[in-house]
C-alpha cells in the first residue's frame, strides 16, 4: 500500500473497512475443540469441522439464534451440554491483535473506520464485553444482522448501499484470500492479513507514506 492507493488529495481511502477473526483478535478455534473434547471423553474428537456445518453458518447469519445452535449442536454430537457452559466454551477463543486495534484508532483520527465480520451472537456479545473497542467503529456490519456471511458479493454490496462511500475508495482488510478476492470483484481495494502485523504496517504507510 503507498500513497497512490484511491482517496483524495493526501492519498489516503476514504474509509477503511475491517474483518474481526485473525485482524483485530486472534483466533484460538483449539481452545473450544478442548473443552469439547473434556465434555465427551474422546480425546480424538473434531470439534473445528463445526464451524463448517450448515447450523453454524445458519448461526452466523442470524437464521436461528443461540439456543437452536446449542441445540443443534447437541444433537449433532450426541451429548448434553449445559447451555451456560456451552456458551461459555464457544466464546472462549478470542486474543486481542493490540497492534491492529491501535492501528484503528490511529486510522479513526484521520477516516471512518467500519467493522465487517462473519459472526454469531454469542461470539459478538462475548468481545463486546471483553473490549470497548468495539463500541469505537464508525458503523458495523455483521453477518449474524444482515443476514449474509463473506464471500458472498451481497454482503459487501449491503454495506455500500445507502453510505456516500464509493468501493474504489476504500479500503478493506480481511485474512481468508476468498473474502479479498470477493471484495475485488466488487471494486473495494482489499489486503490479506497475512500475519499479525499487516494491519498496523498498512496504516503506518498509508499514514507516514512509507
Amino acid at each position: 500500500m503507498n500513497a497512490s492507493s484511491p482517496g483524495d488529495a493526501t492519498g489516503l481511502p476514504d474509509a477503511l473497512l475491517v474483518d474481526l477473526g485473525n485482524v483485530l483478535v486472534h483466533l484460538h478455534v483449539g481452545r473450544f475443540v478442548r473443552r469439547l473434547r473434556e465434555r465427551t471423553g474422546d480425546a480424538t474428537l473434531p470439534g473445528d469441522p463445526l464451524f463448517a456445518e450448515e447450523a453454524y453458518h445458519r448461526f452466523a447469519r442470524g437464521e436461528i439464534g443461540p439456543r437452536d445452535f446449542h441445540a443443534a449442536v447437541e444433537r449433532r454430537l450426541g451429548l448434553a451440554w449445559p447451555y451456560d457452559e456451552f456458551a461459555a466454551a464457544w466464546s472462549d477463543v478470542f486474543e486481542e491483535n493490540s497492534a491492529s486495534v491501535a492501528a484503528v484508532r490511529r486510522m479513526k483520527t484521520r477516516r471512518p473506520v467500519f467493522l465487517l465480520s462473519n459472526t454469531d451472537a454469542l461470539h459478538w456479545e462475548a468481545i463486546c464485553r471483553r473490549w470497548a473497542w468495539t463500541a469505537e467503529f464508525d458503523g458495523l456490519h455483521l453477518s449474524f444482522e444482515v443476514g449474509i456471511e463473506k464471500p458472498d458479493p451481497r454482503f459487501f454490496r449491503t454495506f455500500l448501499d445507502g453510505r456516500e462511500l464509493r468501493a474504489e475508495r476504500c479500503l478493506f482488510v480481511d485474512d481468508l484470500p476468498e473474502n479479498v478476492a470477493a471484495a475485488r470483484a466488487v471494486g473495494l481495494r482489499a489486503v490479506r492479513q497475512v500475519e499479525a502485523g499487516t494491519l498496523a504496517r498498512t496504516v503506518a504507510e498509508l499514514l507516514d507514506g512509507g
